[in-house]
């Protein structure tokens, strides 16, 4: 979920302290926007940065299923507040603190209904890994690209809603085992480690962290039990 974990974690936090790519999607915003303010950073902050979305990412590679409920209530919470950010400003036209305000409650909105409606909660959650995972592997612009994120968000997240746990699963392994290995890189070029540094092993590091990603995750949890509704007995 960093990736959220991508909404693009490989390219959101994968690429520092690289420039990203230019494209009209929603991916872009966040990049351009969000990788500008740490690129004038200073350099320890950067390095910070770095090594918190890489344990993220991590987490998320490894244990997406297991954390599903705290990356569905960070994942409500993030939608949330674009949502209050549109709400503020094209709908209700203030600023200020009433704005703020605005977006704060509806990133808490969203995430408290992602986790009380966990249906909801899990077809965000898988929404936003299959959006961020689409903006990366189509190389499309303008409105195409945007689109084939919708739509390929809506297809994950419909069938997360049924099957819950492989979905889950490859979606997070392999968002998050994807910003983990553009992570690498940077930290370890921060760290003075040469052996991660190379471009050409980057593909190979992302198949690795994927594979071991989902191999854990499936070895490491089981589907829910579902729960028996009690027969009442007719005396």
């Amino acid at each position: 979920m960093l990736s959220l974990l991508n909404i693009d974690y490989s390219s959101l936090m994968g690429t520092l302290p690289l420039n990203s790519g230019s494209s009209d999607s929603l991916n872009s915003f966040i990049n351009n926007g969000f990788l500008g303010l740490i690129t004038e950073a200073d350099t320890t902050y950067k390095i910070v940065g770095s090594v918190i979305a890489l344990v993220f990412a991590l987490l998320g590679c490894f244990f997406g299923y297991k954390l599903s409920k705290v990356f569905m209530s960070i994942t409500g919470f993030i939608i949330g507040l674009f949502i209050g950010q549109i709400a503020a400003s094209q709908l209700l036209h203030v600023e200020g603190f009433a704005s703020v305000l605005c977006i704060i409650l509806g990133g808490a909105v969203i995430a408290a209904l992602a986790l009380w409606i966990y249906r909801i909660g899990i077809f965000i959650l898988c929404f936003t890994f299959a959006f961020s995972a689409a903006g990366t592997l189509f190389s499309f612009e303008g409105d195409i690209q945007f689109f084939i994120n919708i739509v390929a968000g809506l297809i994950v997240g419909v069938l997360a809603v049924k099957y819950m746990r492989p979905v889950i699963i490859l979606t997070s392994a392999i968002v998050c085992g994807s910003s983990a290995a553009g992570l690498l890189p940077g930290v370890a070029e921060y760290m003075g480690i040469t052996k991660f540094s190379s471009t050409n092993s980057s593909a190979t590091l992302t198949l690795a962290l994927c594979s071991l990603g989902i191999a854990v995750q499936f070895l490491t949890t089981k589907d829910p039990v579902p729960k028996k509704v009690p027969r009442h007995k007719h005396g």
